[in-house]
Order: C-alpha cells, then sequence, then structure tokens
C-alpha cells in the first residue's frame, strides 16, 4: 500500500485538534475572570470576588454581586485571560478555536477542559486540555467495524502549544498517529505545525506537515500545506475556509482541496455545528463539493 491511500483517511478525517489558561486563584484572584458551572446546569461568568469554605462570590456581568453555596459547584474555571469577550463583543469560544473543520490552529485547550466532536456519524473524537499548554486527543470511525470487520481507523494526537501576547496568536506542534484500516495492520505517524495569526474568534493559520510508514521509516512523498481562517460574524455564526495543498513526489506534483461553510454556535459557549463543503480540485467541474457536517459538544 501506497501513502497516497493514507494521505486521504488523514485529511478528511485526522487533525483534530492550547494556551491562555486556566490557574487557580493567587493573590491577585480578584481581577480574574471565573466561569461558575453549577449542579442544575447554569453558567455563571464574572469577576472573582472572594471564596470560603462555604460559598463562592462572584461579580456577575450580569446579576451583580452572586453567592453560589460551594455545594451547588460542578466546576470552576479561573481564566488567566481577563475577557471573556471580544473586541466586538462576542463570547469567545475556547473549545472551537482549537481547529477549523479539520486542520489545528495554534490554539488549545486550557487545563481541564474538554470536548466530544462527531464528524459524518461514524467518526467520533475527545479531545482534553491535559495542561495549559498540551492537549490530547483520541478519534475513531466505526464504518469499518460496521461493514468490513476490520480494525477501525484510529486517530491519536498530541497538540504543545505557544501562545503569544493576548490577541496575537498562537503556535502549535502535533505528533499525530493513525492506523490504517485493512487485513494487514498498517499505521503511519504525522507531525505538523500550526502558526496561527489573531484572536481566537478571528484568525488565520498556516499549516505545514510530513509522515512516515511506522515500518519502514521516514519519506517525502506526501507534503500537506494548508491554510485555513475563521471569522466571526456575529454572536451565533462564525465563517470557516480550510484549504490544503498536497506535494507529492519530490514536489513534482500537487493536488488541492478547499473548503469553506459556517460554524453554528451554540447558547453554552463551545457547543457548536459545523456545516460545509469540501472540494477535490481535481474532480470534475460540475461537481460542487462533498458535504461536511460535524457537532461538537463541550464536556467541561
Amino acid at each position: 500500500m501506497t501513502l497516497k491511500n493514507p494521505v486521504l483517511v488523514f485529511i478528511f478525517f485526522c487533525l483534530t485538534i492550547n494556551a491562555h489558561s486556566q490557574v487557580e486563584p493567587t493573590t491577585q484572584a480578584e481581577e480574574k475572570k471565573v466561569m461558575v458551572t453549577t449542579k442544575d446546569g447554569s453558567v455563571v461568568y464574572g469577576t472573582f470576588v472572594e471564596r470560603d469554605d462555604n460559598s463562592l462570590v462572584v461579580k456577575s456581568m450580569s446579576l451583580s454581586t452572586v453567592v453560589i453555596p460551594i455545594s451547588e459547584i460542578e466546576d470552576i474555571i479561573y481564566l488567566r485571560s481577563n475577557k471573556l469577550k471580544d473586541k466586538k463583543g462576542f463570547n469567545i469560544d475556547y473549545h472551537n478555536s482549537t481547529r477549523y473543520f479539520i486542520y489545528p490552529s495554534g490554539y488549545g485547550l486550557k487545563k481541564g477542559q474538554s470536548y466530544y466532536e462527531n464528524v459524518w456519524i461514524f467518526w467520533n473524537s475527545y479531545a482534553v486540555g491535559v495542561s495549559d499548554n498540551f492537549t490530547f486527543s483520541a478519534s475513531s470511525e466505526i464504518a469499518s467495524l460496521l461493514f468490513a470487520s476490520q480494525f477501525p481507523t484510529l486517530f491519536l494526537n498530541g497538540k504543545f502549544s505557544i501562545p503569544f501576547d493576548e490577541d496575537k496568536g498562537a503556535f502549535g506542534i502535533n505528533l499525530s498517529f493513525i492506523t490504517i484500516p485493512g487485513d494487514d495492520f498498517q499505521s503511519y505517524t504525522f507531525l505538523s505545525g500550526s502558526l496561527t495569526a489573531g484572536s481566537r474568534n478571528h484568525n488565520v493559520t498556516l499549516g505545514m506537515g510530513g509522515g512516515f510508514h511506522v515500518a519502514n521509516g521516514i519519506t517525502d512523498e506526501v507534503i500537506p500545506i494548508t491554510l485555513s481562517f475563521m471569522t466571526r460574524v456575529s454572536s451565533k455564526l462564525s465563517f470557516v475556509s480550510e484549504n490544503w495543498l498536497i506535494a507529492q513526489n519530490d514536489f513534482n506534483d500537487f493536488n488541492g482541496i478547499v473548503s469553506a461553510g459556517l460554524r453554528i454556535h451554540f447558547k453554552e459557549t463551545g457547543n457548536a455545528l459545523n456545516i460545509g463543503l469540501v472540494r477535490p480540485l481535481d474532480l470534475d467541474s460540475s461537481f460542487i463539493g462533498i458535504p461536511l457536517v460535524s457537532g461538537t459538544v463541550k464536556l467541561k
């Protein structure tokens, strides 16, 4: 099996997914923004005031001062960034800013944040912020098990993120491992980088990577180069575009893939639905594109 077939899997199913971040309150905690989730599902955003053994006091952005019993708190996230909204007043989506449709941005999850993502029904992903600068994700599909009785595609990814000054961007390094369905077990490893300029809501990312066959070693047969961008156009919608240039055979052959669509943000920040079209450029000109639908559910 050549590396060409695994690359198609790599393009359409890989690279989900790190870090402004979460910290415990310090002596300057009164200046920190906090997101509190209660056991009944309510979420309170505001400025940390004080905390004792029985309660947490938050100066809410809309409800003035709120006293929340510790026994009613499900989760507390202290944000190192002082901003829960961007300059246009839109909520900052920390979960979905980590990637476009497939390819990752330089941003990542905060420590303890996590989400579940489903792509095309059959592809399932889970990502968690292990630390402020490291995110781990695991993904797999079930089609191989249901229809071919083969070992399914399995994708593991570790991402180390280095943030720039606030709202300036971030750089991410991704190390990925993927298995290919088949009677003979084959696996590949990819190393890629994401240089992101801009804020979490409005940014552009240049990405590049390479891979090697775990059994046969490094290969330069395929070099994927990506240019992606997203921008928040309203409180509910973001425009997302992800575009690939794939160099093969020592840069003698090139293939391209373009995509564009919308990210629909739900009331609870972190939950979103992606709807787009993906079009390989070498297909017939009458072909518009392959629909892409994915959904993200914030777990923490």
